[in-house]
């Protein structure tokens, strides 16, 4: 075993961006990859842009490495691409399986990240080639390969396992509200947001960031908090509703959540006063649960405005009824939530136990 710098055992190619005029998305040219956003797990996502204008190429099988923010991600090329200044391709020779590399660049990409507590922004051809490890013979290598592969897609089971335990339970939360709309025991009545709310938007005041002075105060938009300011415009209990953006659509995060105390609203989140809690937390519920995308005009920004909110139907049980389903509901989610909570837990736990075992297999120095 010997320790050697990775200009040793391969060759770096900076990438290098072709002018954006020659990009397009009707496959001319060569696949254009400039950055980790088009990453893998370990292989390049297929490709969204190809460019006319071919500049610096990564062959299939070379090892791409994004050396800007976040510095180390790494990926394998399963086709010729052309590379911009975002990445650099990694060439393996004779001496090292590519396989192996990539599991020596995995095992130090974390200290390379200034997102993550990190030593650099970014990071040059030199940087790179300078970076030094212990190569053992090529058997051990493969030895080495096969040992790792063979964990790392038992973590990788592992993790999904988890992951479709919170998405069952996600879906459980789903099949508790359907089952509680269709029984017609709870004597359900559709009213509209204007019947049991008051709109409180004329009273919301955007502040762009540069006239914002930093405060105490929650600062909302349309999918959460946003920033924090001085002064409020609002002291109660109330409900936002996004009023615009992507989310409308994806439901990546939740479309109405409730906020109390003092809070600044700009105009992307509709603000409505409710005078029960009960109907409040049930709108809530009924509006993150049910698809609305008949009220929201234009896809490219998507947009729910007043007068679509208020033709939504909000079914409303009576009262007896909605504090059952309420106490049914929140029950459901605190389980979620602990699985949640067990999800992140156990992939923070998997990535740790990957690192653990990357630093106990490989030797590197930066």
């Amino acid at each position: 075993m010997s320790l050697v710098k990775l200009s040793d055992v391969a060759n770096v190619i900076a990438g290098q961006s072709p002018k954006s005029e020659n990009y397009n998305k009707e496959k001319e040219g060569l696949p254009f990859y400039q950055g980790k956003k088009d990453f893998g797990e370990k292989f390049l996502k297929p490709p969204s842009i190809w460019t006319r204008e071919v500049t610096k190429i990564a062959k299939a099988g070379d090892l791409l490495f994004s050396v800007r923010a976040p510095v180390g991600a790494i990926n394998l090329a399963t086709e010729e691409v052309c590379i911009g200044r975002g990445l650099a391709a990694i060439r393996v020779k004779s001496n090292i399986d590519k396989n192996y590399l990539f599991y020596v660049l995995s095992s130090i990409s974390k200290n390379l990240d200034v997102t993550s507590g990190a030593i650099f922004n970014s990071i040059s051809k030199k940087q790179i080639e300078s970076i030094t490890f212990l190569l053992p013979p090529l058997a051990e290598q493969v030895c080495i390969i096969e040992m790792l592969d063979f964990t790392f897609d038992e973590i990788h089971k592992l993790k999904n396992i988890s992951r479709k335990a919170v998405l069952i339970y996600s879906q459980l939360l789903n099949q508790i509200i359907i089952q509680f709309l269709r029984n017609k025991n709870f004597n359900w009545k559709n009213k509209y947001l204007d019947e049991i709310s008051t709109n409180l938007d004329s009273n919301r005041k955007p502040i762009t960031k540069s006239k914002r002075i930093n405060g105490l105060t929650p600062y909302y938009g349309a999918s959460g908090i946003v920033d924090y300011v001085q002064g409020y415009i609002f002291d109660d209990d109330l409900l936002l509703i996004s009023e615009d953006g992507a989310n409308l659509i994806s439901r990546s995060y939740p479309i109405a959540f409730s906020i109390s105390g003092r809070s600044w609203v700009n105009n992307h989140a509709h603000v409505l006063k409710f005078n029960s809690e009960d109907i409040q937390s049930w709108v809530e519920i009924y509006l993150n649960f049910k698809n609305i995308d008949d009220f929201i005009s234009g896809m490219a920004q998507p947009k729910l405005n007043k007068a679509k909110l208020n033709q939504i139907p909000i079914p409303i049980p009576e009262e007896s009824k909605l504090k059952e389903i309420l106490e049914t509901i929140v029950n459901a989610k605190e389980l979620i939530k602990k699985v949640d909570i067990n999800l992140i837990k156990k992939s923070e736990l998997f990535d740790n136990l990957k690192s653990s075992i990357l630093k106990k297999t490989l030797n590197i120095n930066l």
